[in-house]
């Protein structure tokens, strides 16, 4: 099928026919390894995205914690092990 859109190579190595397979199972048995290309990079790209957020937002967090912001109450967990 041809495409108004440019395409890239990619080479088919191991690790990547071990992703269509898997990724075959979800999309469809009989889906063209194209097809199952472009489900996992952009689901990846979305899951990558996601991934740098979560980190952001965990580096955000650490932060108020070391700064005293967090609303955690670092002297209870302190002590936490002794009340137990």
């Amino acid at each position: 099928m041809s495409s108004r859109h440019p395409r890239i190579q990619v080479p088919r190595d191991p690790e990547l026919k071990q992703a269509i397979d898997r990724g075959r199972r979800l999309v469809g048995a009989d889906a063209p390894a194209s097809q199952v290309v472009r489900a996992l990079a952009l689901r990846g790209a979305q899951a990558l995205s996601e991934d740098h957020e979560a980190e952001q937002r965990a580096r955000q967090f650490m932060a108020s914690v070391a700064e005293g912001n967090s609303g955690i109450d670092l002297e209870s967990l302190l002590t936490v092990r002794d009340r137990a």
